[in-house]
């Protein structure tokens, strides 16, 4: 009988093993990158959001308390910094088609929303607290129609501000659908929220009216994390260009792509410690913030058979580096992440 319960319980074991393990191991990739530079080395000091827009790349630098605009050569063309601006650990930023800007300040608990010459034109927020309306540490924004998101990250929440109010979207907790946990960045397509669950290690996506929708990072979207196709370990970042999701996964040194529905398509590690954030070129090429190397990382895309006409154009890939390995990433481990938590110092 013993015999018998004892072979029950290792073939549930087994069962349990291959429907979590199973499903990430035999994802295939359907993206591949290729080194295609760096920028920012020497001029960045802490470096963790950016935005591509019109051939011009906008970091900003949690040290320095500023933006910095680059082309997409490396060359410097403008520096909104502290003196001007007042910011104040600025996070994750995002820009709408006004080319208007929204910037995360971590330590001032507020958005300073910036026109196109780096001007203040608002903020959103600025007051500490638990109470709607209030911020803790925001660390990224988005914006759809007349709304601004924001990743509230002590809060563990989003925060929606609009001209009819203020609401709510997520609860604090861990596993359960809806629950957030320090989350650092929000990003926004058509019609869905997607929200970076930092220490939950996920993915979570919700209507604008606060309605879950679906999750993915470990199995089942439960947030375990590991360094599987489509775990995370720390999803710092996200970002949703035309019906793909980037995520950059930080202590995992890489980023991950997906559809929007959480399938994985593929991964880029090339040269990357600690990733914070991603920008998508017009060509689908990716400037990477590589906040361990204090830098941008510019990666190509590899046309491949397997994603079709998507894919970038054979002729925008250097020959020299189609041929490279661009699977492997780097295993360097810093004590924490940019958004660092209280608990943590």
């Amino acid at each position: 009988m013993l015999k018998r319960i004892g072979v029950a319980v290792i073939a549930l074991l087994v069962l349990a093993a291959a429907v979590v393990f199973l499903p990430a191991l035999l994802r295939r990739e359907r993206v591949s990158y290729a080194w295609a530079g760096a920028i920012g080395t020497g001029v960045l000091q802490q470096p963790i959001g950016v935005v591509y827009a019109n051939g011009r790349l906008y970091v900003t630098d949690a040290g320095a308390g500023g933006i910095v605009v680059f082309d997409t050569s490396g060359v410097v063309l403008a520096r909104w910094d502290d003196s001007t601006l007042g910011l104040g650990r600025p996070m994750h930023l995002t820009r709408t088609s006004q080319g208007v800007f929204y910037v995360a300040e971590y330590a001032r608990d507020r958005i300073s929303v910036i026109d196109s010459l780096g001007r203040l034109i608002r903020r959103v927020g600025g007051t500490q607290g638990e109470a709607p309306g209030n911020l803790d540490a925001p660390g990224g924004a988005t914006v759809r129609d007349d709304t601004v998101f924001v990743a509230d990250f002590y809060n563990h929440r989003v925060e929606a501000f609009s001209p009819r109010g203020i609401a709510v979207i997520g609860r604090p907790g861990r596993l359960g659908k809806g629950r957030l946990h320090y989350p650092t960045d929000v990003d926004a397509d058509d019609s869905l929220l997607y929200v970076a669950d930092a220490y939950n290690n996920r993915i979570q996506v919700f209507r604008p009216s606060g309605e879950y929708v679906r999750r993915w990072g470990g199995p089942l979207g439960l947030g375990v994390p590991g360094p599987l196709k489509g775990w995370f370990r720390v999803a710092t970042g996200v970002r949703v260009v035309r019906g793909r999701v980037y995520v950059a996964d930080f202590y995992n040194n890489r980023i991950q792509i997906f559809t929007d529905r959480g399938r994985y398509l593929g991964q880029t590690g090339e040269s990357l410690a600690l990733p914070t954030d991603v920008a998508i070129g017009p060509h689908g090429e990716l400037y990477v913030v590589d906040f361990g190397h204090k830098r941008l990382v510019r990666l190509v895309l590899i046309p491949s058979a397997a994603d079709g006409a998507a894919l970038l154009p054979l002729q925008h890939v250097p020959l020299a580096l189609a041929a490279r390995d661009t699977r492997g990433f780097s295993t360097k481990i810093l004590p924490s992440c940019p958004a660092v938590r209280r608990d943590l110092t």
